[in-house]
């Protein structure tokens, strides 16, 4: 939950600091409520699909320059990084703590448990088990 409200100020941010790219081809304020509408799919419908329409929207924001916020790049590049490739339909991140200490652990192509893009070497269901995540 806490990484849901942490994009969607990212996205409110994007809103407000947007159009800054150098291609008249791209219109920063329709990308930016493209970003914020794929960001929507992919929480509602964690796809395949949902997931490369969002890379793709962060990718756009990225490349077109549309925020020069160092931060708001940062933290789209991280969610980018997060996404990585899409290639494996819903992508599961929760937000678990363990001995009071909270992180996103999300589910790796291979089946473990990733927290900060760093195999744990532990099956993502059995981490879920032995923690509290939400």
């Amino acid at each position: 939950m806490k990484t849901l409200m942490y994009m969607a100020v990212f996205a409110l941010a994007l809103a407000f600091t947007a159009c800054g790219s150098d291609d008249d081809n791209f219109d920063c304020n329709e990308g930016n409520t493209v970003l914020a509408d794929t960001l929507l799919a992919y929480q509602e419908t964690n796809s395949t699909d949902t997931c490369n329409a969002y890379r793709i929207a962060i990718e756009n924001i990225i490349i077109n320059n549309c925020s020069e916020d160092e931060e708001v790049i940062k933290g789209l590049q991280q969610e980018l990084d997060q996404l990585g490739d899409c290639t494996f339909a819903g992508r599961t991140c929760l937000s678990c703590t363990n001995s009071g200490i909270t992180l996103q652990v999300c589910r790796g192509e291979n089946g473990n448990a990733f927290i900060e893009e760093k195999d744990t070497g532990v099956p993502f269901t059995r981490y879920v088990e032995l923690s509290k995540c939400e």
